[in-house]
């Protein structure tokens, strides 16, 4: 067999078993979810999941070390997603555009964050959304001033959305850009009153 004759059937058993190991993972977070909506998640099994999901255990642990770390994929999204959608020097701007993008943006990754959330990933989503936002924010050095307003805005932000996301989106996208806008309003009138 030719060097590129056997080069090639590596390079077909590699993406073979990428596309395997793809498959075997979504199996995996998908057994994992659909368990989740019928039990608590400190009441599944690795056992419950594997059987679920169709797996061998070995298959399980050659991806995942334990459950929580399926969900780490979930809450990457989650918090990719909320922080590609903020930019702190825009909150100061009062723009209802702004506001509607962020919930048009996060609208889609709703079931995920409430399944994050279920699980008891609130403080782990508000932490790495802090740190991500604080990493961007300063290439620098950061002020204890620039630091607490992106804990007091991404705090205020964060719980808005939770509560939202919470009430199954019961208000559209424009309502809760118009309720932002209005926040904001209030809040830089009250501010500015001193």
């Amino acid at each position: 067999m030719s060097k590129k004759t056997e080069l090639q059937r590596k390079e077909v058993l590699r993406l073979s078993n990428e596309e395997s190991n793809l498959f075997t993972k979504e199996c995996i977070e998908t057994a994992l979810l659909a368990l989740m909506k019928e039990n608590d998640f400190k009441d599944i099994s690795i056992t419950n999941i594997v059987s679920r999901a169709g797996v061998s255990r070995s298959a399980y642990y050659r991806n995942y070390s334990s459950k929580e770390d399926i969900l780490k994929n979930y809450l990457h999204t989650v918090v990719q997603t909320i922080t590609n959608s903020l930019d702190i020097q825009k909150y100061y701007h009062n723009d209802l555009s702004f506001w509607l993008s962020i919930f048009n943006r996060v609208r889609p990754y709703s079931a995920k964050f409430l399944t994050l959330l279920k699980a008891g990933f609130d403080g782990v989503i508000l932490s790495s959304i802090n740190k991500i936002l604080l990493d961007k924010f300063s290439e620098g050095q950061v002020t204890s001033l620039e630091r607490y307003k992106v804990f007091f805005w991404n705090g205020a932000f964060y719980n808005l959305l939770r509560e939202w996301i919470y009430s199954d989106l019961k208000e559209s996208d424009q309502e809760m850009a118009e309720i932002c806008q209005h926040i904001i309003k209030q809040f830089s009138n009250s501010y500015n009153s001193y």
